[in-house]
Formats: C-alpha cells, structure tokens, sequence
C-alpha cells in the first residue's frame, strides 16, 4: 500500500507566509524550467550523436534520459507547471484572507479569461490536430501568466484595493509575451495528463472562459458548460432525461456480517454494487461473503440497528456504468446523462432512484442517513446532500466520498463530508476546482503514484481497489478530522449488540 495522505480541514495561516511559500515555488519551477531548456540543448548538441558508435549503451541511456526531461508526463516542462499550480493556489488563498472570496474569485475569473483567450486566438492549431491537448510547455507559459497576474493583485490587495482593470492590462501585457510559436506546438497528453490531474482541472476550469471568449453566451462555469451538453436533450436524443424505476431485487446478494467498523469497509459496500466488482475481489474485514458480478443499477440501503434501539442508514451508490450520450442503451440510470445532470445542478435518474429507494425501505424522517458513493455515486450523494428537497424529507448526516468531482455542490448546513481524492485521479479534477475542507468537509488526498498498478495503467488510480486502499489508511492514520468524522456518524458503525439488515433495489431508466 503506497502514498501517504493529507487531511485538509481548511485552517487559517498568514498571508505574508503562503506569499512567501509561492514565491519560492515560482523560483523552484524557474529551476526546473531552466534544466528542462538545458536538456534541449543538449539533446540538440551535434557532438551526440557522432559520440553514440563510441558508446552505444551509454548514448541510449542519455538520450533516454533526455527524453523523459524534455516530453512527457515527468518532463521538467509539465513538472514546473505543477509548482506553479500549487504557487498559484498559494496566491488564491492569500487573495482570499486579504480582501475575500468574492474579490478573489473576480481575479482568478480574470486569469482565466486571459488564457481563454490565448486559447481562442490558437484555435486554428488546435482544429488541425483535434483530439489532442495543450503540451506541458504551453500550460507552463500559461500558467507563468496566471501567477504574474494573481502575484499582481496581492501587491494591489497589500497598498490598498484591486484594481481588475489594472489587472487586465497586465494579463493582456503578459499573454501577449507568450510564444505563438510555443503555442502552436500542440501534441497528444495522455500520460500527462494521468500524471498531472492538474491540467485537467484547469482545463476544466478554464473552458467556460473559452465558450465565452468564442460567443457562447451565458457560460459561467463548468455547470453552465454542463447544462449546455444537456440542454441537447430538449431536441435530440442525447442526454434526454427519463423516468426511473425502482424495484427490490429478487435474488438477494452476499449479506454483510456486522455493520461497517470504517470508511473502507462502507466503501466495500458501494464496491460490491458496482459492474465491474468480481467474486475475487474479496470483501474488506471479511464483512460480505464472495459474491458474483452485480447487475446494473444495483443499489444498497444497509439499516443498522444499535444495541440502544437506534436506527441509522447506509446508502451505497455505484458509479458510472454506461458511457454512451444516449440514456437508457443499457436501462441503468448510471450513466453519462446522470453525469452532467449531476454538474450542472440538475435533477438525476440516479438521485430519483436513491430517493425512491430510501421510501420503500422505510426510511423515517429522525433516522440519520449516510450517502456513500464511488464516482457518479459520490457525486450523486453531494447532490443529494445539496438538494433542499431531499434533506427536508430525510435526515441526511454524513457523506462519503471516493473520486467524485464535487467541489461545486455544498451540503447543506450540518452535514458533515469526508471526500477521498487521490492526486493522479483525472475525474475529481473535472469540476474545475480545488477540494477545499472546511468544518463540515474533510478532504483526504493520497499520492498513488507509486503505485505499480497505477504506473502500467494510470486509469487505475480512479478505480475503487485503489480508494479502498486510502479509505483503510485514512481509517488506520489517527487523524483528529477522520477520527471526528467517524465519532459523529457511530450510529453508523459496529458496536456491540449492533446488527445489520440489507436491502437491495434494482433502478432501470424507462424507455
């Protein structure tokens, strides 16, 4: 088990610090930046390869070598745009405690833009290689303009006020700097972008900017982005919305021993309604016995009962079970459609379902519910802990999260939110936004890049094996906030005299 994890609460420190912080970052990537032009030099030295028939072993491990620091996922151009990321979210934050969400939010909408429109200017380039997405060494100039123009604004914040118009002529002063030439060399990504989920976010984040720099009116974010894709479904079949329906399953799967003891072993639980679960995956702390593959649109209420009389209630939602934009190709609500209903703050076929099935198993309004989801599940949980329907009808408590790109959908006040993100997951990178914690959310990350697994195939840092893994380490660590997420939701956990009753509901979209 690899990669340790950090617990984030959101805790309050000195501006002049995280200024301090990113200052030396942007020094550490110019750094990095300078080896990365070095080893193009090299590489381009006409003494190499005359020398490589001296030593041609040696050569192939030089040229090798060279390589992996000019292209690719580890090369020192997508290695500085990582530090300067994580020195721009520096700046953010101290924006943030200087002059407060809303002025902040205004500059990094600023920065954006600036980029958006960078990208808009080198869209002929961009149409003759479609399908493939911004180099490392183009994100690392972009985001050189991005970090001048949030450091510009904390100097304004620091003399007195920002001023966005000041700013503008700086983003538009710095984009123009940006090399055409540069911006023009475009190629495939896809190991950088498994290995810097970064660029994804910020791509993410940066395309209603785009939309809008192009015309598209009335994108602001990426819900608006997503509330676009589902609008198709008002003239075509794409994304078109559909009734659902809920029926308990007539072949009743493995039925847990005892109430979950942790955050893994209620991620167990989603696991084994998942598609892609096999009998050979086994079962965390042996709760569930082997079980064969699900069908589709499984879901799971699990009651437990304390030994006071207590009833509490696990909800567990799978992810996402069929790609294709067209709903109901394969009946299951688990789908794409759900997916962009879910960002862009629509009503779901998923989240019906859960609903309906929370009604037929009895659930009363005084008994506390956790929501627990893997992929579209969790993201179908925050939605529903957001929803002000929902959680007037039911007592939504706790939340539990793996892989869900939720940062866009606050609960409701009180619920408490454990979200579990791994660093090299693309999908909680698609909502455009850093996971912040808070008092009532604790965001658990965990560095799997080392992982051998994710290194042959780097789609497996979102897959639940992996998050069952950080789930049994967040359990393990003795962090106060996991620890206090825990203690809140005991009505939850096994005690003793606690016992467990299962109830298992197939949902299908109908046609």
């Amino acid at each position: 088990m690899s990669g340790a994890i950090t617990v984030d609460v959101g805790l309050a420190v000195d501006p002049d610090q995280l200024d301090a912080v990113a200052a030396q970052l942007a020094g550490v990537a110019a750094t990095v930046a300078g080896v990365g032009a070095a080893a193009v030099r090299t590489a381009a030295d006409p003494v190499l390869p005359l020398s490589a028939p001296l030593a041609p072993a040696t050569a192939a491990r030089v040229a090798g070598d060279l390589g992996r620091i000019v292209a690719g996922g580890a090369s020192a151009p997508a290695v500085a745009a990582q530090v300067l990321a994580l020195a721009g979210r520096l700046e953010v934050a101290s924006l943030r405690y200087r002059v407060g969400d809303e002025a902040a939010d205004a500059v990094v909408a600023l920065a954006r833009r600036t980029v958006a429109g960078a990208v808009v200017r080198a869209a002929p380039v961009l149409a003759g290689v479609a399908g493939t997405l911004v180099a490392a060494d183009v994100l690392l100039r972009l985001r050189e303009v991005e970090l001048r123009v949030l450091v510009a604004a904390v100097a304004q914040a620091v003399e007195g006020d920002v001023d966005l118009g000041a700013l503008a002529a700086t983003a538009a002063e710095e984009v123009g700097a940006v090399d055409d030439r540069v911006l023009g060399d475009l190629r495939g990504a896809g190991t950088l972008l498994a290995a810097h989920p970064d660029v994804v976010r910020e791509l993410a984040a940066t395309t209603p900017y785009v939309a809008s720099a192009a015309g598209v009116p009335g994108v602001h974010d990426v819900a608006d982005v997503a509330g676009l894709l589902t609008s198709a479904g008002a003239v075509t079949p794409l994304f078109r919305e559909t009734a659902v329906r809920v029926a308990p399953q007539n072949v009743p799967r493995a039925v847990p021993a005892r109430p979950p003891r942790g955050l893994a072993e209620v991620l167990d639980g989603v696991a084994h309604q998942s598609t892609g679960y096999t009998a050979s995956a086994g079962s965390v702390g042996g709760r569930l016995a082997p079980a064969g593959q699900p069908a589709p649109g499984g879901l799971r209420l699990e009651r437990v009962t304390q030994a006071d009389g207590r009833v509490a209630w696990i909800v567990e939602v799978p992810g996402t079970q069929d790609w294709t934009p067209l709903p109901g190709s394969t009946r299951t609500p688990m789908d794409l459609t759900t997916n962009l209903r879910a960002v862009a703050g629509e009503p779901t076929a998923t989240g019906t379902a859960v609903v309906d099935a929370l009604r037929q198993a009895g659930v009363r309004p005084d008994e506390p519910v956790l929501l627990a989801g893997h992929s579209q599940g969790g993201l179908t949980a925050a939605a529903m802990a957001a929803d002000p329907d929902v959680v007037a009808e039911f007592h939504v408590t706790h939340v539990l999260t793996a892989g869900s790109p939720t940062d866009g959908l606050p609960a409701a006040p009180g619920v408490r939110t454990l979200s579990l993100e791994h660093t090299g997951d693309l999908v909680p990178a698609l909502d455009g936004s850093d996971a912040q914690g808070s008092p009532d959310r604790t965001v658990v990350r965990r560095d799997v890049s080392d992982d051998r697994e994710v290194r042959e195939d780097p789609v497996a840092a979102h897959g639940w094996s992996q998050y069952l893994e950080t789930a049994a380490v967040a359990d393990a660590s003795g962090d106060p906030a996991v620890r206090d997420f825990r203690e809140s939701g005991s009505a939850f956990f096994d005690a003793p005299g606690a016992r467990v009753e299962a109830f298992d509901f197939t949902a299908e979209r109908v046609p």
